[in-house]
Parts: structure tokens; sequence; C-alpha cells
């Protein structure tokens, strides 16, 4: 059984950091497996790039420059413009040997220029198996990755809140039609790393026919694990005295990340001097801008992260982890989190909901309720069993995100469909 990944990077953002980690287990479960991906970013033997030279590399800058290009005059505002997706440029992998070769093809996320919507139908046309996770909703949508209150992909998508002239017949709607002709009656496998995002898929138009299946994200419970907090915080530069509040992402001022909902709560908490007393902030990922001003408390802004090790220090440093995302699907950073025994407090909305448990082993707010959020890092904040639920976290991680079982059903459906 030759399984081959296939994805835009191993190391840029969640989507691809999971689907590397998947590789790792399922190299481990006694699988060939291999992944293809655009960009060169490790240097494991079983990787492999279709980016060899310093032109391809110019023209893979191309082609995402030239999607953009075609969608700025559609955008509402520059805050949409990384978030829609036309899939209008990207490689022909087809005569790949790596491709020709598989048994499986197991695609990930595949957009930025990577693949088009013509890439993927000569995928389609192969007549391989085709297993996708879907990393986020756009390819049950007419262009965006996260519907948020929108639930027009249940029909053929039109009046989209990311176009500057939405309408029946808007760019989103004219984009369904395409993919919908695309991924039509194709035999292709879902896989959704939540329950939440599986159920968007069931009820939208154009993937209610497909074959679907849950299989959470892998994580090595053996790596995200407490270290010493002093030491940590001795590494890190940071005062063990303190309580930590940890924000951050790839992209902290992303929208789906809903940055200004984490800063608008931290005020809120500050308006009560002692639930602030000792406690600061630390910001991690692409931050932009002068961040430190806009916050009542001392900030420490740290930036990109590429170290594992480093991760595992900030999750132990810190007292609470803080997620204000308005829509995600299965958050890699709240579930390593909580495997470092740092409890999280996040909203209520997409798949979060299937990773923490309201006041047992962390805290869901309302959703977009700043106040409700505020009251949530208080609540950890203050709490007299602080060890205890710092316990619960670990524990709960533990038995909800299993690494091996994630492998064991990765490797049980490949089979399934190759038998």
């Amino acid at each position: 059984m030759k399984v081959l990944l296939v994805g835009k990077s191993t190391k840029n953002g969640g989507a691809a950091i999971a689907s590397y980690r998947l590789m790792e287990i399922l190299r481990e479960s006694g699988v060939d497996v291999k992944m293809l991906v655009q960009e060169e970013d490790n240097n494991d033997e079983s990787v492999f790039s279709t980016t060899r030279s310093m032109l391809k590399n110019w023209i893979n800058f191309l082609r995402f420059v030239l999607e953009r290009l075609l969608f700025l005059r559609h955008e509402k505002n520059k805050e949409v413009r990384f978030l829609f997706s036309m899939a209008n440029t990207g490689e022909h992998l087809v005569r790949n040997k790596l491709i020709r070769e598989a048994d499986i093809i197991h695609l990930h996320w595949v957009n930025a220029g990577f693949l088009s919507l013509a890439s993927l139908k000569e995928l389609l046309d192969l007549g391989k198996p085709i297993v996708w996770t879907f990393h986020d909703m756009w390819a049950i949508t007419g262009g965006c990755h996260h519907a948020l209150s929108c639930e027009r992909y249940k029909q053929a998508c039109g009046e989209c809140l990311y176009l500057k002239k939405p309408g029946k017949n808007d760019l989103s709607h004219r984009l369904w039609l395409k993919k919908n002709r695309v991924f039509r009656d194709r035999n292709i496998t879902v896989i959704t790393p939540s329950q939440w995002l599986g159920a968007c898929v069931r009820e939208s138009s154009m993937f209610s026919q497909m074959e679907v299946h849950t299989i959470h994200n892998p994580i090595d419970q053996t790596k995200f694990i407490p270290v010493e907090r002093e030491d940590a915080c001795r590494d890190l530069g940071l005062d063990p005295s303190k309580k930590y509040i940890l924000f951050g992402a790839v992209s902290v001022r992303n929208l789906y990340k809903g940055f200004n909902f984490f800063l608008d709560a931290i005020r809120q908490m500050s308006k009560d001097p002692e639930a602030v007393e000792g406690v600061e902030i630390v910001l991690f990922g692409k931050i932009g801008g002068d961040v430190e001003q806009m916050f009542p408390l001392k900030v420490h802004n740290i930036d990109y992260i590429s170290s594992m090790q480093t991760m595992v220090e900030l999750y132990s440093v810190a007292h609470l982890y803080a997620s204000s995302s308005l829509q995600d699907n299965f958050p890699s950073t709240i579930a390593e989190s909580m495997l470092c025994g740092t409890p999280v407090v996040a909203f209520r909305t997409g798949g979060i909901p299937e990773m923490i448990a309201h006041l047992e082993d962390g805290y869901l707010a309302r959703h977009k309720d700043v106040v409700d959020l505020a009251e949530g890092m208080k609540w950890v904040l203050s709490n007299d069993s602080y060890q205890a639920l710092s316990d619960m976290a670990r524990k709960a991680a533990v038995r909800r995100f299993s690494r091996e079982r994630s492998a064991e059903k990765h490797v049980e459906l490949y089979r399934k469909l190759l038998n």
C-alpha cells in the first residue's frame, strides 16, 4: 500500500503541520507513505517538493499573486484578501512519478496557488482512490475558507459576505458551479478532524453524498508534555512569579482569529485590578503593528516560532491559553496547550466544544461575548484548584487526542478503500 500525502507545505500553518505529523505516525505504523509539497521546507527524506529551482520559486509566487490580483476587484475589504481562494491557477501533478506510483492520493490543504480546480480535476480523472482531509470549509463553499454565519454553502452560495458586490450570481456562486462540475459524482472520501465540520460537509450541497469520516489530527503526547516552569521561564526570559496569558497563531491578525475580541476581553478584565494583579500577556506568531500599546497589561511579543520545544515551553509557562477564534475546525494549539497541562479559554464555536469540557478542563465562552471570555480567563487565573484543573486538562487531552487511534483509523480507511 503506497500512500501519497499532497499539501502546500509541511510547516506553514496548522494544516501543514497536521499533515506532516500524519506522515510520521503512518510511517511508524509501517505504511509506505510519502509526502508531495510545493514549498521545500523540510529535510525529511520522505518529503518531496515540486520546487527545485529559484525560477520555480518565482513561478509559485506569481501564481499566488495572480490569484490575489484577480480577487482584488471582488473583495469586500483587505481583511478578507487571503480568506477566499479562487483556485484559478496551480500546478499540474498528473505526470509526477509519485502521483503515478501511489495507490492512494491523500489531499490536504492545497490552496494559495498550489492546486487549481483544473489540477484537482486531473487528479480525480486518474481514477485512483482520493482521500481529502478538509482543514477548513473551502472545498464545500464557493471560495471562502470559513463561512462564519453564512449557510449559503447548503444551496449554491451567492450573496457572499466576503464580496464587494454580493448577489445571486456573484463570484462565489459562479465558483460554486465550477467546483460542482469538478467534484460532482466523484469517488472522494472525506476526512474531517472535527464532528462539527463533518456535519457541515454532510449538509453541504456539493459533498452531501460523499463518504465522510471524522478522524482528529495526530499530536504526539510524548512531546507535548509539561516541562519545569522555572526552567522554561529562564529560557524565554520571563518572570516565574508572573501569571501569563498566552495568545497566538501563525497570523494573529487573521480575521478568523478574533484578535480584537481577545483585546477587548483583556480590557474588560482589567477593570477589575485584583483580577489582573501580576498578570501579563505573551503573544506569539505574526503579530503586525505595535500591538503592545493596545493592551492595558504588559505584553511580551515573541516572533514566529519554528521550534516545537519552544512552543512546549510557552505552553508550560502560561497559566492559560486564550483562543478567540470566530470559527475553527480543530485548532492544534488548543490540543497542544492542554497536553502541556495548560487550561484553555475559548469561544464555543466550530469544533472547539469537542475539545474542551466547560468548567472541567477549561472554559467555553459564549460566541463573540467578550465579557464571558474575560470571565473565563478570570475563572482560570483565580481557580483555587488550579493544579487539579491543569492535571485534568492534560488527562482529557491524552484521552481525546490519541495519536495511535488517529493512525489506526487512517490505516483502516486506506485498507478499506483498496479492498
